[in-house]
């Protein structure tokens, strides 16, 4: 096999909690066809292929939804599905994926990408991951992908330009100066008036000994811990100790933990839109919305499904097969599910979990 090949890591544990009703614990987001009439980790699979082939491209998911993600990419082998016993946010998660990586390639190139974001331009993706890959492969720096921000968005972090380290098939790598956390509204204009600052996508671009080296310095009590599986795994004391590992782990994300730590950190403006598609209003961000700025979506699979919105705007409407009728709403999300319905105002779409922690308290498990 060659060396220092290219690999591209999928991060799709997530329950996906904000799209309630939606997305459940047997249907996380990833398995829904929520952009098109393909589920988003398909999406995710298919954009990523011209790039990385099937064998070189790994899933981390929880073990719950490994049946689920099997059957949306039969494409993609059965052993490059890695099961988490427990989520521990990112930064587990990517030494997981990177042990069998390094395993094969110890200077392979790891891409990591998310299975629920929105992109609106595959060509200028592929170009932005191939600059980021030429880079981190020949430099010992972990490269990330930022966003050119399209308004004071306050539910991404922030990352500041720094100077220029390199041109790459046309594109500048930047240090990336200082990683900022999710604003309040003033800060995040402030941000946007500077034009020094992008958000942080959670895409991220690195050889493998380059990230381990990152986990030794920063998170040395993870490190010692997932190194550790390096001898285990794939073995009949591999799920014990897996599991023994996720038990002790730290959970942490691998931007807190290791990119707002670390010096060696680039930054590449990605040359594509691009959204997160992390709530109900992020998503009527991007459907064609009507003259009155309101956005409709029709169950996929049924073709069912009618709104009915007069003197209203703003308006997010998805319905399963009953008709929504509104009237003198604004800026109102209303989706209709299985057995749930939800409403809210569109400027709350993010608390939408807190209905699933009530609904656990109060055990009502049959909407979860």
């Amino acid at each position: 096999m060659k060396r220092n090949s290219v690999y591209a890591v999928i991060m799709a544990g997530g329950g996906g909690t904000r799209f309630w009703p939606w997305s459940r614990k047997k249907r996380p987001k990833q398995v829904l066809p929520i952009l098109s009439d393909r589920s988003m980790i398909w999406e995710t699979v298919e954009r990523i292929r011209p790039f990385v082939p099937p064998e070189k491209i790994y899933i981390v998911t929880a073990r719950s939804q490994v049946a689920a993600l099997r059957r949306e990419i039969p494409q993609i082998p059965e052993e490059n599905l890695l099961a988490e016993p427990v989520g521990r946010n990112t930064a587990p998660c990517l030494c997981l994926a990177a042990i069998q990586i390094h395993r094969q390639d110890p200077r392979g190139v790891m891409v990591v990408l998310s299975a629920d974001h929105f992109i609106g331009n595959h060509r200028g993706f592929l170009q932005t991951l191939r600059a980021a890959v030429d880079f981190a492969r020949e430099q010992d720096y972990l490269v990330t992908l930022g966003v050119v921000p399209t308004g004071p968005e306050t539910g991404y972090g922030y990352i500041e330009k720094g100077r220029l380290l390199a041109e790459t098939r046309g594109l500048s790598v930047l240090l990336a100066k200082s990683f900022r956390e999710k604003p309040s509204l003033p800060k995040a204009k402030a941000y946007l008036r500077t034009g020094k600052y992008l958000w942080n996508s959670g895409m991220f671009v690195w050889r493998t000994d380059v990230f381990w080296e990152a986990v030794r310095r920063y998170l040395p009590a993870l490190y010692a811990k997932m190194r550790g599986l390096a001898k285990t795994l794939g073995t009949p004391r591999g799920k014990k100790a897996l599991e023994a590992a996720y038990t002790c782990c730290p959970a942490i994300s691998v931007d807190y933990g290791i990119l707002e730590k670390a010096r060696n950190v680039a930054l590449i403006e990605a040359q594509f839109p691009w959204n997160d598609v992390g709530s109900w209003a992020a998503l009527g961000k991007i459907c064609t919305p009507d003259k009155n700025g309101n956005a409709l979506i029709f169950c996929r699979q049924t073709k069912q499904g009618r709104g009915l919105l007069l003197d209203s705007s703003g308006c997010l409407v998805r319905s399963e097969g009953k008709l929504i009728a509104l009237i003198g709403m604004k800026d109102t999300i209303v989706v209709e599910a299985g057995n749930a319905l939800l409403v809210c105002p569109r400027d709350r779409s993010q608390e939408v979990r807190q209905v699933l922690e009530e609904l656990k308290v109060r055990g009502w498990n049959e909407y979860l």
